[in-house]
């Protein structure tokens, strides 16, 4: 088994890489499409983003956790679980596919490219999940990049040698995320179905679902409220652009969440040391936050220039409120590992429940009235409310 070092420096590298490809690919979309054009595309990827909780169907995560300590009522399933996450995203897939083309939905043909772009991502997040579970974690970096890595050039490939627009975008990089799929480091079992008749795979994955959906929607309904609540593309563009920065920062500190939970996981019977994992853990993101803010909010707007081009100028106001996040962000990443690490997901369900409604709400008093600034402190306010949230939750687990 390789080492904590090798195993997060192997995860750090890859997730350089593959946030630097992102980043990369983002910039020229942005540029090529310009701000119209890249605020409608951002807004299918958000849609897009909320059906693919249902494609995922929380078994990446059951995944992750049941591969590296198996819980007692899911012991006995853990060589059938692969094949029926397989089985739930090909159902999903072609159910979304065939209600986007019969119901009344803007946007139709971009949705649709995306429903099967994102059918085939949640392949691609089970055979990293299960790498993941067995430490594998070189080889899973090495996974992600090659995933990244395929998925740009078909987007490339598609937006100057087709078009520049969503669909071509979305459909090339379907394409790239199959070539992937046939280079596979784990074989493709054959899909099977009926997993969600089994009480233990049903509640567990419903969790997992309904974490995902509360946390999507305060992460990402700010783009469609803007969308609905202002109707400028161009200022939907804006703060899209200026998303990416906390996306990238977030994709950033995700290797060490990913390798601190399987930690967690393996330690989450021994009540102390479980403990002190959590606050040291805690410690370690906060300060990096202080230190991301310090760093780059003096320079925000040299920093949207550079990157987007002086067409976004008008993002650089917002940078600073939505780096200003990650005080609350980055710790609750830690709070939410731990709380899955010991099959305490119902608590982070509530809490991100509670926050999806806190931010949808101040998301319609603060849109109208200030925009992309009011969405930027909807963000802030959401994640301070989740914080104390975790904390509390967590807390009444130890107590028990």
């Amino acid at each position: 088994m390789p080492s904590f070092s090798i195993n997060l420096a192997s995860q750090w590298l890859a997730t350089l890489y593959t946030a630097s490809v992102s980043i990369g690919i983002t910039f020229v979309l942005g540029r090529v499409l310009g701000p119209d054009k890249f605020g409608s595309y951002s807004y299918i990827l958000t849609i897009a983003t909320f059906f693919f909780i249902i494609q995922d169907g929380g078994f990446r995560t059951l995944l992750f956790r049941e591969k590296t300590l198996p819980s007692k009522g899911l012991k006995r399933y853990g060589d059938r679980l692969f094949s029926w996450a397989l089985g739930h995203a090909v159902v999903i897939t072609a159910a979304g596919a065939f209600f986007v083309l019969v119901l009344p939905t803007g946007y139709r043909i971009g949705i649709l490219a995306a429903t099967f772009c994102f059918g085939f991502q949640a392949v691609v997040n089970f055979i990293s999940s299960e790498l993941r579970a067995k430490g594998l974690f070189p080889r899973e970096a090495l996974w992600q990049a090659t995933v990244r890595t395929f998925g740009a050039l078909g987007i490339l490939l598609a937006m100057f040698f087709v078009r520049p627009v969503p669909w071509a975008i979305f459909t090339g990089w379907s394409l790239g995320l199959l070539l992937c799929l046939l280079l596979s480091p784990r074989r493709i079992a054959r899909p099977s179905f009926g997993s969600f008749r089994i009480r233990d795979i049903r509640k567990a994955c419903f969790g997992f679902m309904a974490i995902d959906a509360a946390t999507t929607v305060y992460y990402r309904c700010d783009i469609i409220l803007l969308e609905r609540l202002v109707g400028d593309p161009a200022l939907v563009g804006y703060y899209a652009a200026a998303y990416r920065f906390l996306d990238g920062i977030i994709l950033l500190a995700a290797p060490l969440g990913i390798i601190w939970f399987r930690k967690l996981r393996l330690v989450s019977e021994e009540t102390a040391l479980f403990g002190s994992q959590i606050g040291w853990m805690s410690i370690t993101m906060l300060s990096a936050a202080a230190l991301i803010i310090v760093a780059v909010v003096p320079f925000s707007r040299e920093i949207v220039v550079l990157t987007f081009g002086h067409e976004y100028v008008d993002s650089a106001p917002l940078l600073p409120w939505l780096l200003g996040a990650l005080i609350f962000i980055l710790p609750n990443g830690v709070l939410t590992q731990a709380a899955i690490a010991r099959n305490r997901e119902g608590v982070y369900a509530v809490a991100a429940g509670g926050g999806a409604v806190v931010n949808i709400g101040l998301n319609l008093v603060l849109i109208p009235r200030f925009g992309g600034l009011g969405a930027a402190w909807a963000t802030i306010v959401t994640e301070m409310f989740l914080t104390v949230a975790l904390v509390f939750g967590l807390r009444k687990i130890r107590e028990k």
